[in-house]
């Protein structure tokens, strides 16, 4: 007998949410948009538009919080999913690498908006790296 085993994503989502606007005001910069990004992956290929919508949620709060352009992190994703993820997965055979290899064009793309919107600082790289180590921890993990 097959299970259709879920993770309790809209939990995870709420939490992202939670952490963004606690960290927020102690000002230290954990985005998770590398996890917001997997689930949001997941729920465009399994037709779960609820959690995909509030995968967007959980973006939007994440630019909200963190300074950035609301709708950004939606459409880098877009982005990604329809141009960048198909070309992708006909070069690398490892799911494992390529997830690692999506989280990574992910903050790329959000470092190039952000140097789109301000000025560079040499902090913004050192929040994106430590930021990306972070998340393919927990997507390696957990999701």
């Amino acid at each position: 007998m097959k299970h259709n085993y879920n993770p309790p994503y809209s939990g995870i989502l709420l939490l992202i949410a939670f952490v963004n606007i606690i960290f927020s005001t102690y000002f230290i910069s954990l985005f998770l948009t590398g996890v917001v990004f997997k689930i949001f992956l997941v729920s465009f290929k399994k037709e779960h538009y609820y959690i995909l919508a509030f995968s967007i949620l959980t973006f939007l709060v994440i630019e909200v919080v963190q300074g950035f352009k609301p709708f950004s992190l939606t459409i880098i994703s877009l982005f990604l999913y329809y141009f960048i993820i198909p070309r992708i997965k006909h070069t690398f055979s490892s799911s494992i690498i390529s997830e690692f290899i999506f989280i990574f064009l992910f903050y790329v793309c959000l470092f190039v908006s952000i140097l789109f919107y301000s000025v560079f600082k040499i902090e913004i790289v050192w929040i994106l790296v430590y930021n990306f180590i972070i998340d393919i921890i927990l997507v390696g993990l957990l999701i």
